[in-house]
């Protein structure tokens, strides 16, 4: 079997939308009996909102960085009482845009946006919240934390420190508090293993351009980054391409 993974925001998803020869690609890979995965840290809920406008469904979605994978009972959440203390922590923090995710709920913004990013593809769907709306009724899974002022990696290192029992990841504009345990790797591993595949026995190519997609590209068969990709992220990938449409059609 044949696998794809991708990531959705500066991968497929771009400011302009989804270019239609990657679309095209993505069908034809499809048609060809192969599986197209969505490996985000995107909710459930911005996810189909972004890919709403094209028709289009992956196979599997793998969301919210691995805490969920689709069609799947592999789902992890965070308890209401940690994410109380960590919005209230960061919530008043000058730089940092904080959002929640939610199963079978729209995304939750706590702050106000920075200034100039309406228009952004990344959580463009989203309800207000306030601390005082933290309630057990609601299943939070994450916490994107948009950073707009200040070092991703000294954020993640320090709310990892601070908070070992959870999961923190960086991407291009984001960190992103996750449950522990969870990635993109270990969703497509899940993925397998609800198949009932021996990883031998899938031919796994992933596509992704940020820090969040090292544990995917490390467990593929060969992996595809981009030249606007981190340096780590370009000297870990299998190869750089311009496009996901030049590639993907030389693997089916």
């Amino acid at each position: 079997m044949k696998m794809a993974a991708f990531d959705i925001d500066g991968t497929i998803l771009f400011p302009e939308g989804i270019a239609p020869d990657v679309l095209a690609a993505l069908q034809e890979w499809q048609a060809a009996g192969h599986l197209a995965v969505a490996a985000t840290g995107k909710s459930r809920s911005a996810l189909d909102h972004a890919l709403r406008p094209y028709g289009f469904r992956f196979d599997y979605d793998i969301i919210y960085t691995g805490a969920v994978v689709t069609g799947t009972p592999f789902r992890a959440t965070l308890p209401a009482e940690l994410v109380r203390r960590l919005i209230a922590m960061l919530i008043d923090v000058p730089g940092i845009t904080v959002f929640a995710t939610m199963l079978g709920e729209r995304d939750a913004l706590f702050t106000q946006l920075p200034a100039g990013t309406a228009d952004s593809t990344i959580l463009r769907d989203y309800t207000r919240m306030t601390l005082a709306d933290i309630a057990d009724a609601h299943e939070f899974v994450g916490l994107p934390l948009w950073v707009t002022d200040g070092d991703l990696h000294e954020l993640a290192q320090r709310l990892a420190e601070q908070f070992p029992e959870v999961d923190v990841v960086t991407n291009q504009m984001f960190v992103d508090i996750v449950p522990k345990g969870a990635s993109k790797g270990s969703g497509l591993i899940n993925l397998m293993t609800h198949l009932g595949l021996d990883r031998s026995a899938v031919t796994l190519y992933t596509f992704g351009d940020s820090w969040n997609d090292l544990s995917m590209h490390a467990i593929a068969d060969r992996s595809f980054a981009f030249p606007w990709s981190p340096a780590e992220v370009i000297d870990t990938a299998d190869e750089v391409i311009e496009s996901v449409a030049g590639a993907l059609p030389q693997l089916r």
